[in-house]
């Protein structure tokens, strides 16, 4: 028989360290996150979400890096919220600025199987700090186990308001399959997709589009999400390198 997976302390800190060193070294909407439809009332989440791609003809993606910092709490069974501040650097660019702060918050619109699917929505404002658009966004967020595997999908939507902004609602898709091996380590595969505006007629290699392999785990009260996509479509980076770590407790 076979032994559980053992996923030392040391061994989860050395593979960290290094996606967090690739991130620091080098686009906008480069933290990838697939997000569940649950919420847990008294819980304290602080987030860092980090991302770097890379891209052999477009300056502007080539190293470029988008790093997150957030604070969510569960007010109850059924409402998340949350405060994220996103630092980013473009790639022809040798500064990096702090370029927007966000609110937001997951409600929970399902009991957990009660329904084929459990479902929640996440919505978010995002301010611009460097002069730029403000922007709103919603998503739908899906969740489903089959067997050992655990599937998520968010549906989404994203529009710029305010002055400067454009006149595009934007669709987006994000997709997560894992096969639940052991909790300190669940490989699975990630997919990204932004569409662009509805209704704009954007082909395929005009789009975005991202796959790739994750690795997703925890221990104790710490979670990771690390993992690295390829670019598919013309319009996305050739790679983009991706890390998510979370502390949470409890009140």
């Amino acid at each position: 028989m076979l032994r559980p997976f053992s996923f030392s302390h040391a061994s989860l800190f050395a593979v960290l360290c290094s996606v967090t060193a690739l991130a620091g070294a080098g686009s906008a909407h480069a933290t990838k996150k697939v997000r569940n439809p649950y919420v847990t009332q008294g819980e304290l989440e602080v987030e860092w979400k980090g991302g770097v791609t890379h891209d052999d003809e477009d300056d502007g993606q080539d190293g470029a890096w988008e790093q997150k910092a957030a604070v969510a709490y569960g007010v109850t069974e059924w409402v998340q919220v949350e405060i994220e501040g996103e630092v980013e650097k473009d790639g022809d660019s040798d500064d990096a600025a702090f370029t927007a702060l966000a609110l937001e918050t997951k409600i929970l619109v399902t009991e957990q199987g009660e329904y084929w699917a459990d479902a929640g929505v996440f919505l978010e404002f995002e301010k611009d700090l460097q002069g730029g658009a403000d922007k709103v966004e919603g998503k739908l967020l899906l969740a489903k186990d089959t067997g050992k595997l655990s599937h998520l999908a968010n549906i989404i939507l994203e529009r710029e308001v305010g002055e400067d902004s454009g006149d595009e609602t934007e669709l987006g898709l994000a997709w997560s399959s894992r096969y639940r091996y052991h909790e300190s380590f669940e490989p699975g595969i990630e997919i990204h997709s932004n569409f662009g505006g509805i209704g704009e007629g954007e082909g395929f290699d005009e789009q975005d589009h991202r796959i790739g392999p994750v690795v997703y785990g925890k221990i104790g009260y710490f979670k990771y999400d690390v993992g690295y996509l390829v670019g598919v479509s013309d319009d996305a980076p050739d790679g983009t390198v991706k890390a998510i770590l979370e502390y949470e407790w409890y009140f």
